[in-house]
């Protein structure tokens, strides 16, 4: 086999031990992999850092910017609290509630910072109507993903398609023109978690106080 073959199988298998033992940032270990490459001679150094030229590289940071910054303003502690008063304690209306509210947040920044920066309120939201967090998690979690096709720049695939076509010197996609097919793929999908969610989620996680109480209420 080629030298160059098992040097880049070397690189790829050496990221992502990385990235499953968490013992590096996923950033810094993202930034050791374009400088192993081009320190083994399988890329110029030009060609290692030409993905921050890219568009798509720069538009994915500045969505994750503004999810932290998001976050530190105190937004989803806001939406929390907006939440629990008029979702109530019910299952159905808080999983539908919390679920359509990422998918909303997620089209406007990237949908894996969506769901990160929602994490903290949905732990409030859990502990304030009783509900194990561990039901919350996978609605808001494909929400988040569902929302991300809401607009253009919601989605990495998406931001990477744009900037290809921009490329390829093609007129690329403008920033509603997935619009109309994500706002029914998001419905769909609160749809199905609030009616069907109870047959979706797993049961396992400690239930908090009151759950069963408040199930029977719904």
């Amino acid at each position: 086999m080629d030298t160059g073959i098992l040097l880049v199988l070397a690189v790829v298998l050496g990221t992502l031990v990385l990235f499953a033992s968490d013992l590096i940032r996923v950033d810094l270990v993202a930034i050791l992999a374009c400088l192993a490459l081009a320190w083994f001679g399988l890329v110029t150094p030009q060609e290692a850092l030409s993905g921050f030229s890219s568009n798509a590289v720069v538009a994915m940071a500045a969505v994750m910017v503004l999810g932290a910054g998001l976050k530190r303003a105190g937004v989803t502690s806001r939406l929390a609290a907006l939440i629990v008063r008029y979702a109530g304690t019910a299952e159905r209306r808080v999983v539908a509630a919390t679920s359509l509210a990422v998918g909303l947040l997620s089209s406007v920044i990237h949908n894996v910072s969506a769901a990160a920066v929602f994490l903290p309120a949905t732990g409030r939201i859990a502990r304030r109507t009783g509900i194990p967090v561990s039901r919350l998690m996978m609605p808001i979690g494909f929400a988040a993903i569902l929302g991300g096709t809401v607009t253009m720049i919601g989605s990495g695939p998406l931001i990477v398609l744009n900037d290809l076509l921009r490329q390829a010197g093609a007129e690329p996609f403008s920033l509603f023109a997935v619009t109309p097919i994500g706002i029914v793929l998001l419905l769909a999908g609160v749809a199905l978690f609030s009616l069907a969610g109870e047959r979706i989620p797993p049961r396992w996680g400690q239930k908090y106080p009151g759950y069963q109480s408040r199930r029977s209420g719904r």
